[in-house]
């Protein structure tokens, strides 16, 4: 890797913050219909993207900026599923929601550090396993490499498969 990343805690209340995601979640979206049979159309992405930073605020509900010399390189987005929560849940897991690392900045190591802190931050939040859904293109690569595993079921919100991780954190 090359420098080291920051991390910015992105709350409702900070308006240059939820910009600068905005802008982020554009080019993430853009990407991810690239690769998929059910484009998510322009009249519901602001919306989506809208309903992320309304639902901030609980504690082991996670979005990050991720920077690297103050230049916004991606970001994190994870919660810890828990009983009273709408849609597909795994209670007690933590749920790798959205991750983005914008393309020239792959290959460096910052997507494998980005998603290490999102496990610690799991791991404080007393999590023991996490899960996801990946992009077949460029997330099944990614998250298989960093110990993911398929587990042949298909998430019934978005149709993609499913990968569980046990959190395992290591001593830096």
């Amino acid at each position: 890797m090359e420098k080291k990343i920051s991390y910015i805690r992105v709350t409702a209340d900070n308006a240059e913050n939820c910009r600068v995601f905005e802008t982020l979640m554009y080019d993430y979206i853009d990407e991810m219909n690239e690769h998929s049979e059910r484009p998510l159309p322009k009249e519901f992405q602001l919306k989506w993207i809208r309903s992320i930073i309304a639902m901030l605020g609980a504690d082991d509900r996670h979005l990050e900026l991720c920077c690297v010399e103050n230049e916004p390189i991606g970001f994190l987005y994870g919660k810890v599923d828990h009983e009273d929560h709408r849609g597909y849940i795994k209670p007690g897991y933590g749920y790798i929601m959205e991750f983005y690392v914008r393309p020239e900045h792959r290959r460096y190591g910052y997507g494998t550090e980005m998603f290490r802190r999102l496990e610690k931050l799991f791991y404080e939040d007393g999590a023991k396993m996490m899960y996801l859904t990946a992009d077949p293109v460029t997330g099944r690569p990614f998250w298989e490499a960093v110990g993911f595993v398929s587990t042949n079921e298909k998430s019934p919100e978005n149709k993609l498969f499913i990968y569980e991780k046990p959190i395992s954190l290591t001593e830096d």
